[in-house]
């Protein structure tokens, strides 16, 4: 068997019972985006373990760009192998177990143990990022073309509660503030969100099923070498998923933005506005709802709309964003122009998902999806280094401005994509 033949693909057939577990994994591993890499452990590194340094918000997004190229470097031959030995589930697991793991780690990270902190963090995030890949690609699996937009949805939405829920389990350790005072307390939210993310996560895998089939090695062959060989075969036939990786293009650009935002958004709201840990708890509290709202809605939405019509809405949004948060100078205004972002911020990556989803062959789902992990690595290293090192030089202000760009930039791009003609290329590739 050739490295790109598959055996067939496999009818969509899931339960409600699994597309639930599946979902469990979003509101899981958003305990890890929102307390790590948002709301907590992004401010305590920048303010307390880069104490005395004035280089802390360029050493955070370098953390975030080493930890992305990595995953950026990886992830389509990970994709690639798990789709030919049938082991999605194995590696997803594997992933899962590793950012727990690492996660609980950034407890011991102290004041003034900068590369300590960035290296956890680095090992951290890119077990997290390999495992929103591979359950990524499940979801041609779970789901029709017509309701992948409700489903990626449904998981985007509970995503968001996850985060919610961790929020509030953390809520007794941020009574202070970020000082040398609290820092004890707010190393403890490191080991609460490992243990959520454990916990939540248990259902994705009582739940799940594995429907890859392994195929058999080619003589003297290896599975490393076969993974090589797949990432090579479909890196040849760009021409014929082509509107697939112009999407792909087109996401990377403006999700450089939506990284930026996610990675800076504690740090700018503490250095401009004064907000503490239970103000930035708070904050975020209501901005889960307002995403969770916003992803479960944009899904509907796209479903009867079209995909692109869903990312058109959600780049208009971000860009009002973008100049409503420059020009925020109080707390009210803040907080109105993050709740327009929270529904903004899960429609334009849940509906990046279900696109890649409608575009991306069913039996090679995991390599494709490990290619939209590559572009979304891309942003995730790109976006946040270069807002931080826009801020250090020009201030927060002017970054969040610039930074709006990305989403002017995506939202003109994307009207260079044919979703119908990506559809029908991945449909001819599955006969």
């Amino acid at each position: 068997m050739e490295p790109n033949d598959a055996p067939p693909v496999p009818p969509v057939t899931a339960s409600y019972r699994e597309i639930f577990g599946w979902c469990m994994f979003d509101f899981a591993n958003s305990s890890f985006t929102t307390i790590i890499v948002t709301v907590v452990f992004s401010v305590y590194y920048t303010k307390i373990v880069c104490t005395g340094r004035t280089d802390g918000d360029t050493l955070w997004g370098l953390g975030n760009m080493v930890s992305q190229l990595l995953v950026l470097l990886a992830a389509p031959f990970l994709g690639a192998l798990a789709d030919f030995s049938g082991s999605k589930k194995r590696f997803l697991r594997m992933s899962w177990v590793s950012c727990c793991f690492a996660t609980s780690l950034l407890y011991f990270v102290r004041p003034g143990d900068a590369w300590l902190g960035l290296a956890l963090f680095v090992l951290a995030n890119l077990a997290y990022s390999a495992g929103e890949n591979f359950n990524a690609s499940f979801l041609p699996e779970l789901a029709s073309a017509e309701d992948m937009g409700k489903v990626s949805g449904y998981g985007w939405a509970l995503g968001y509660f996850g985060g919610l829920f961790a929020l509030l389990l953390c809520y007794p350790f941020t009574q202070g503030a970020f000082d040398l005072a609290n820092e004890a307390n707010l190393r403890i939210t490191s080991l609460v969100t490992a243990a959520f993310f454990f916990v939540a996560g248990l259902p994705t895998f009582m739940l799940l099923k594995e429907r890859a089939v392994a195929q058999s090695l080619p003589p003297g062959s290896t599975y490393l070498r076969v993974g090589f060989s797949r990432v090579m075969s479909t890196l040849g036939e760009i021409r014929r998923f082509r509107q697939l990786f112009r999407f792909l293009l087109v996401f990377a650009i403006y999700n450089m933005g939506l990284c930026a935002v996610v990675a800076f958004a504690s740090i700018f709201a503490e250095k401009n506005l004064g907000f503490g840990p239970r103000d930035l708890l708070g904050f975020f509290l209501v901005l889960q709802i307002s995403a969770a709202l916003g992803a479960f809605a944009l899904g509907y939405f796209q479903d009867r709309y079209g995909a692109k019509a869903a990312l058109n809405l959600s780049l208009a949004i971000w860009i009002v964003v973008s100049v409503g948060c420059y020009l925020a100078t109080d707390r009210w205004s803040f907080m109105i122009v993050g709740n327009l972002a929270g529904l903004a911020l899960g429609s334009a990556q849940s509906g990046a998902r279900a696109l890649v989803g409608l575009m991306a062959p069913v039996s090679r789902s995991a390599e494709f999806f490990g290619f939209w992990g590559l572009f979304w690595k891309l942003s995730s290293a790109l976006g946040p280094l270069a807002f931080g090192i826009a801020s250090t030089w020009y201030g927060q202000r002017w970054a969040v401005l610039a930074n709006g760009l990305f989403f002017v930039a995506g939202l003109v791009l994307l009207q260079t994509v044919d979703v119908d003609e990506g559809r029908r290329a991945a449909q001819e590739a599955d006969r």
